[in-house]
């Protein structure tokens, strides 16, 4: 008995067939982006996302070198750009290196453990809606132990409550100087008998430390990457 066979599909009808899949998935992907595009405001540069583009290598100076160092891993080419939360702070050189010297005390060598350090990095970039390092620091404050509900609550700038009096302290610590401008002497002086005095002062320093890179974002109305998670505004 003889089996029936389909005839086989000629060199050109394949061809037809698998230039006609890629191009079909070429406009998928032509429509998606465009859509992205037109999402982005008429001011922001679509590489940085930013109103402003990455500063390059080749438009500074030796000074510079240690951010591109520290930013830039693996070239040395003259359209090499400063990213991170550094990125238009870079605009002035010797700034962005003076918040990167702040950083290293603040964070490096400051007096606060890794979860009340994360946890004050997370209050202070929710406080600015700063996305880029909210999104950089919640995986690394959920490594330091703080609990997801807390987490939560900082983002959702929700109630304090169930929670222990630590995370409390720096959250209301950080509500307090940063969008009520004004701290409350009970605030203050909880923070203080928690963290003692240097540990008070060092919740300033970093919560200072991102919340002026949050303030340059704000000001070039910087945007979440597609796919990552932007804070409420």
């Amino acid at each position: 008995m003889r089996l029936f066979r389909l005839p086989a599909l000629s060199v050109a009808q394949s061809l037809f067939r698998t230039t006609s899949a890629l191009l079909s998935a070429l406009l998928v992907f032509s429509t998606a982006m465009t859509a992205n595009a037109q999402q982005l405001p008429a001011d922001i540069n679509a590489n940085s996302l930013a109103r402003l583009p990455y500063v390059q290598r080749k438009d500074t100076d030796a000074g510079a070198k240690r951010l591109f160092d520290i930013f830039v891993r693996g070239s040395n080419t003259p359209t090499d750009e400063i990213k991170g939360p550094l990125a238009f702070a870079a605009y002035n050189i010797p700034v962005a290196t003076a918040l990167l010297d702040l950083h290293d005390g603040a964070i490096v060598k400051g007096t606060l453990n890794a979860h009340v350090r994360e946890l004050a990095i997370l209050v202070a970039c929710r406080e600015t809606n700063f996305d880029l390092e909210w999104n950089g620091h919640e995986p690394s404050a959920v490594k330091a132990g703080v609990d997801a509900k807390v987490i939560d609550v900082v983002r959702n700038k929700g109630a304090l409550t169930g929670m222990n009096d630590a995370d409390a302290a720096v959250i209301r610590f950080g509500r307090e100087m940063l969008s009520d401008r004004k701290m409350k002497p009970a605030t203050f002086a909880k923070a203080k008998e928690l963290f003692g005095e240097h540990g008070a002062m060092d919740l300033v320093a970093v919560m200072s430390t991102y919340a002026v890179s949050g303030f340059y974002a704000i000001a070039v109305d910087e945007q979440a990457p597609a796919g990552k998670p932007r804070l409420s505004r």
